[in-house]
Parts: C-alpha cells; sequence; structure tokens
C-alpha cells in the first residue's frame, strides 16, 4: 500500500469515528441527557463517565443495557436501530475518558455531619447500615455528579426516583397507608411506612390509592448546613465510589 493510500485510510477511520461519536452525542442529547445529565455525569440516571457500569462495562453490554433497559426502573427499552445503538454505545464508551472533577470540602467532616446533624442514617443506607426510606448511598458518588448531590440536598423536590414517589392507599376497611412507593403492578402495589413495615395491598380492594410524583419525604437542608458544611457533605457522598476506601 502507498503512503498516500495508507494516509487515505488512517483519515477515512478518523472520520468515520468523528462521524459516529458525533451520531452518538445527537442521540444521548435526545434520549439520554434528561436523566443522565447533558455531559453524562449523572441526574436522575447513573454517571456515566466512570467507564464501570452495574449491569456490565462491555461493549456488548452496554449495547444491551441501552437496547432492553433496566427492568424495575426508570431506564427503559428502546426502539433505535442497530446502527444508532452502536452509535449510543461508541458515545458511552467515550464519555468514560472523563475524569472526576475536584470539589471543595473534606469528606471527613462530611461524614460526621452526615451521621450527626444531618441525621441521614435514618433514611440512607451505607454499606448495609443505615435506613431505607431513601435510596441506598454505598456508591453513590459513583452514580451521580456533585452538583446533583448538592441540588438533592437542597431541593429534594426537584427530582424524585420512580422507586420512592410517595403513596397513600385507604383498604375496604378505611385503614390508610402513607409512605413510599417500593413496586407496583397491575394487582398489587407494596407500600413501605415511615416506620419502615412493608405492605402489600390488593389494588381492586381498595378505596383510593395517591401517587405523588412530585414530592420527596426528604426535608429540603438549605437552612440545616452552612456553605462550608454543605461543601464537606457533598464531598463525602461524592467520595462514596464503588470499591472505593472509607474517606
Amino acid at each position: 500500500m502507498s503512503l498516500l493510500a495508507l494516509f487515505a485510510l488512517i483519515c477515512s477511520i478518523a472520520f468515520g469515528q468523528d462521524a459516529t461519536l458525533a451520531a452518538g452525542e445527537r442521540l444521548f442529547h435526545l434520549h439520554c441527557a434528561e436523566c443522565h445529565g447533558l455531559d453524562g455525569e449523572g441526574g436522575q440516571g447513573p454517571n456515566l463517565t466512570r467507564g464501570v457500569f452495574r449491569h456490565g462495562s462491555s461493549d456488548q453490554a452496554i449495547y444491551q443495557t441501552i437496547a432492553k433497559g433496566v427492568p424495575g426502573t426508570p431506564m427503559p427499552a428502546n426502539s433505535l436501530s442497530d446502527v444508532q445503538l452502536k452509535q449510543l454505545v461508541s458515545y458511552v464508551r467515550a464519555l468514560s475518558g472523563s475524569e472526576r472533577v475536584t470539589i471543595p470540602g473534606q469528606p471527613a467532616a462530611g461524614e460526621k455531619l452526615y451521621a450527626g446533624k444531618g441525621g441521614c442514617a435514618k433514611c440512607h443506607m451505607i454499606r448495609g447500615e443505615g435506613g431505607r426510606l431513601g435510596p441506598d448511598l454505598t456508591s453513590i458518588g459513583s452514580l451521580r455528579s456533585p452538583s446533583h448531590l448538592r441540588a438533592s440536598i437542597l431541593r429534594p423536590d426537584e427530582d424524585v426516583a420512580q422507586s420512592h414517589w410517595r403513596a397513600e392507599a385507604v383498604d375496604g376497611s378505611g385503614k390508610t397507608y402513607s409512605g413510599i412507593r417500593m413496586n407496583e403492578d397491575s394487582y398489587t402495589i407494596q407500600i413501605m411506612d415511615l416506620s419502615e413495615n412493608l405492605h402489600s395491598l390488593d389494588k381492586q380492594s381498595l378505596r383510593s390509592l395517591k401517587i405523588d410524583r412530585k414530592k420527596s419525604w426528604m426535608p429540603a437542608y438549605a437552612n440545616v448546613f452552612s456553605a462550608s458544611e454543605l461543601d464537606d457533605l457533598v464531598a463525602y457522598l461524592y467520595s462514596l465510589q464503588r470499591n472505593a476506601r472509607r474517606p
């Protein structure tokens, strides 16, 4: 092969990769950014810039996750073509080259605020310790960006996870069940009350059922922490990564 032909081949490959990534970025912004953030750093959906994914990190696993969705989560299946799915995989793979950002705050001080002043362990679990009313935070730093963590602390009603919608049901005898909607299908709903008791209810026998998708049980902490304390708490939560040592 001549040098000219080799140069042309390299250019065609490079331009082809650029076109694939550009197409993948457009698809990502259209279908994925609402949950995963414009830069893939997480929101309602996990942070995609780490390169390690809960349901598999190979190209094939990422392809299957995008194509089939994740049952029991807000991640839906889709009807994208094979070419489009591969473009998305390429773009998601490119996102994993991003580095973790440096943020202010002291994780060790934030851990004390989490356990003490914030009272966070009453509802959240880390490494098997804590409550079950809120999301498990064991590896939240691998799943959410610092900006999303901060917003969740200050304005929890902005982004309420589907798995933690508020629910209130009244059964046939008039008894009321209030708490977290843990699961639901066509026939039953499971509600965990604020004492962490799980109730499975037959929907046909209920007098009423209300699901609030916009209101979180978590209070806003804007008036609880000072600016420096908030930095410390966010730094601690961001330090909670998969396979990470304790701060």
